[in-house]
């Protein structure tokens, strides 16, 4: 066995700054990054299918079309508990259900995040980004993280389920509260039932009691809806709820603020996509592509598996390494490189196959309308201070992103 059979098994770190653009720098980042990205290009050279002890032991796969297969099969890579560190996270619907139940569950949800749902709900996202926006044009600067990054995701959240527009101040502190318990891998998933999951339940309840139109309310139409003959249980409706809020906020409040940093950082792409805001939709692809927000997500082999001349045995765990992939040069021609109008990108940020992203279409809209605004109401940004990175056993990204705004 040679020293490239196994890896480190440390928690995945998304590529927030390798050392060729980290322009005015973040604490909290620096080398580690670029020891990241050293890792992922040593395993897919090496070891694309890696084995560590670490968390009870797994395999990790790096190579593009390695995680895009590995993600097509769940009859061989099963769903359960998404996460390697969190080997009891709790029932997540539909994330951690395989076919064919997880289809019924989809059919449910898909129609909410449709295309004519996210045109309905643009124009009110678009009015959440113009306010948070305006007072750090006001003041010139400001903390995008906690000005705009954090409650932007969380009252397009509210919206989606026709939430009081009050109730995204509650949320974001509830987000605040839990980012500050921590990242422990022994304790997050109770954390998360705990704190969203009282919330939501709230909700549900409210909703029982005074149902929404089903077509326009996502909460009230799984309630309306029958699985096997059968309404779905509170419960039941209170774990969708909570998978769709605390999927879709850090992860897309992550992607704003990486995005937000790397316009701050190259002032070419800041010109090119002001000269050109139809190139928005793409460069925001390219920008999910190479700061992965959720890098790794885990399955459970059903049988054995042969691979790159490696066993996976049936029931061994499985990490699919989204942020590896993504940097795979046998799937992206420099992929290191910041390229906003890459075509093809069909990159692996939202996962591939029956799993999917749910919330891609509105993390997307809300990626797009925030840099259209800011691109349309700015000649300039650039940093006002060294941002601050932390890096979790699930998403890493700003917690803080000092940002200077020069308007027209």
């Amino acid at each position: 066995m040679t020293d490239f059979d196994s890896h480190s098994g440390s928690p995945s770190v998304s590529d927030w700054f390798p050392e060729e653009d980290r322009g005015g720098g973040a604490r909290g980042s620096g080398s580690r990054s670029a020891q990241r990205l050293a890792e992922y290009q040593r395993l897919r050279e090496r070891c694309p299918v890696a084995w560590t002890e670490d968390n009870g032991g797994y395999w990790t796969l790096t190579r593009y079309d390695d995680v895009r297969d590995a993600a097509r099969r769940p009859a061989d890579f099963a769903s359960g508990a998404p996460f390697i560190a969190m080997p009891e996270f709790g029932s997540q619907i539909p994330i951690s259900l395989n076919p064919p139940e997880h289809a019924t569950y989809r059919r449910l949800l898909n129609r909410y995040f449709s295309a004519p749902a996210m045109a309905r709900l643009e124009p009110t996202i678009r009015g959440f980004v113009v306010e948070h926006l305006e007072p750090l044009l006001e003041a010139g600067e400001g903390d995008a993280i906690t000005a705009f990054c954090q409650p932007v995701p969380a009252r397009a959240l509210s919206a989606l389920l026709n939430l009081p527009d009050s109730a995204y101040t509650e949320l974001v502190k509830e987000i605040a509260d839990f980012e500050r318990m921590g990242w422990d891998p022994n304790k997050v998933g109770a954390v998360i039932a705990q704190v969203f999951g009282a919330h939501i339940a709230r909700v549900v309840a409210e909703r029982r009691a005074r149902p929404l139109d089903p077509e326009s309310d996502l909460l009230s139409g799984v309630m309306a809806a029958e699985v096997d003959g059968r309404p779905l249980s509170d419960d039941t409706v209170t774990q969708i709820g909570v998978q769709l809020i605390a999927a879709g906020h850090a992860t897309t409040a992550d992607s704003l603020g990486a995005a937000l940093y790397r316009l701050a950082t190259n002032p070419d792409i800041q010109m090119t996509l002001r000269r050109f805001p139809e190139r928005i939709p793409s460069a925001v692809e390219e920008f999910l592509r190479i700061e992965t927000p959720l890098p790794e997500l885990a399955r459970t082999a059903t049988e054995d598996v042969e691979l790159h001349g490696r066993t996976i045995r049936a029931g061994d765990r499985v990490a699919l390494n989204y942020g590896a992939a993504n940097r795979d040069p046998e799937a992206f021609e420099h992929p290191s490189a910041c390229i906003i109008d890459r075509s093809p990108n069909d990159h692996l940020a939202f996962g591939s196959g029956v799993h999917k992203c749910l919330g891609a279409p509105l993390a997307r809209l809300e990626l797009r309308v925030a840099l259209e605004e800011i691109l349309a109401r700015t000649a300039e940004i650039d940093l006002a201070g060294p941002g601050t990175v932390t890096t979790g056993i699930m998403l890493s990204g700003f917690t803080s992103l000092p940002l200077r705004f020069r308007t027209r």
